[in-house]
């Protein structure tokens, strides 16, 4: 992922419709650009939704109208394709119908029958693609059996876009792994919090509802023990728009334990504890408690084993860390992160809060994708290669 998005889209997708229901278009009416916009942002009611599936979009449009839409559903349910299909209702002429689709429709069986097998069974005139599926089951096989029936097929209409948007199920299918996704909000002068370890608020409301959609998107949130004690963080998606279909599970990193006489405080977290102090409690560890192996690696590189190793009903496909800046660091210098949000606010710390930096300075492997503003803040993503 290397090309600029454009200025609407980030890795949460399309901005304003993150922050609010009803986006006004950002490209001309009725052009392939236009269309699949609207597919991309149907697809964003199933953030927080799908996962591990991908979030996608469908739109069937006829003479410049849309006949049906869908979106991914909970996993094992309708995929976008077949919930558009089922708009439509029974024995559809689709014969002059366009399908816009922000990802190839699956060719293989799982929970639900093969998506292609609908346009192979009701016929479109054209349908356009915004990627292909890099899933081993598919990667090209749906395109291939939709132009053998002669169904025109565009694929990579508003790609990176869609790309952006569907970043940790590609990283994670290509990779093999979760994501890890670094977010932070700083200082001009790049401080997370000031002398007093307070961090509360540096950016403003636009900044802090993208970010409530982020926990949304992603599986899990870690924040550091002393970031918890200072900022007590719900780490909630209250702010962002609806639907709202989940909160993320939470985790605390916590290597020396300092939470271990506050687990009343932490109803519903995971607290992440060196082994070697888990051991010294005289009545063992908690069952919110998890432990971080000893050993020569380095404490991010141990840490993100023990927190990929966390037993889950859905596979673990993505990981968000909102700080504080020495377990950002921590995990900077182990190479953990695919990913970062970084948001740059207008507030100035005292001139002692220089302790409360990231050390970051992107290689070449690394490649900011967009800037945008909220109001008075700057945001930049970044994606590592893969």
């Amino acid at each position: 992922m290397r090309k600029v998005l454009s200025p609407a889209f980030g890795l949460g997708g399309r901005f304003d419709r993150a922050l609010s229901e009803y986006p006004d278009a950002s490209f001309a009416v009725g052009t392939d650009e236009y269309w699949m916009e609207q597919a991309l942002l149907i697809s964003m009611n199933s953030v927080g939704l799908s996962p591990p599936n991908p979030s996608v979009g469908c739109v069937l449009v006829k003479d410049q109208k849309v006949l049906a839409s869908g979106f991914t559903q909970a996993c094992g349910k309708e995929h976008a394709e077949r919930m558009a299909f089922e708009n439509l209702g029974k024995n559809p002429d689709l014969s002059e119908v366009t399908a816009y689709v922000t990802l190839e429709p699956c060719s293989h069986f799982g929970s639900q029958p093969p998506c292609v097998d609908l346009f192979l069974k009701h016929p479109v005139k054209r349908i356009v693609i915004a990627l292909m599926d890099p899933d081993d089951r598919v990667n090209g096989e749906g395109i291939k059996k939709l132009q053998a029936i002669g169904t025109e097929v565009k694929l990579g209409v508003l790609a990176e876009e869609a790309r952006a948007f569907q970043f940790p199920f590609l990283a994670n299918r290509i990779l093999k792994r979760p994501v890890w996704i670094a977010k932070w909000a700083q200082t001009p002068d790049g401080c997370l919090a000031d002398s007093e370890d307070q961090s509360k608020w540096i950016t403003g409301p636009k900044s802090r509802a993208y970010t409530h959609w982020l926990r949304q998107k992603y599986d899990l949130i870690v924040v550091g023990a002393r970031t918890f004690l200072s900022d007590k963080p719900a780490l909630t998606v209250r702010d962002s728009a609806p639907p709202h279909h989940r909160n993320p599970m939470r985790v605390v990193f916590d290597p020396k334990g300092l939470l271990l006489d506050r687990l009343e405080e932490l109803d519903g977290w995971n607290v992440f504890v060196m082994e070697s102090v888990l051991k010294g409690l005289q009545n063992g560890p908690a069952p919110s408690c998890w432990s971080i192996p000893e050993g020569e690696a380095r404490l991010g590189i141990r840490f993100q084993k023990a927190v990929e190793a966390i037993p889950r009903i859905l596979p673990l496909q993505s990981i968000m860390v909102e700080g504080g800046a020495s377990l950002l660091n921590e995990l900077l210098e182990s190479e953990v992160f695919d990913a970062a949000h970084i948001f740059t606010g207008t507030r100035i710390f005292d001139k002692n809060s220089v302790k409360h930096r990231v050390r970051w300075r992107p290689d070449s492997q690394w490649h900011r994708i967009l800037q945008h503003k909220f109001d008075q803040d700057h945001l930049q993503e970044w994606v590592k290669e893969f």
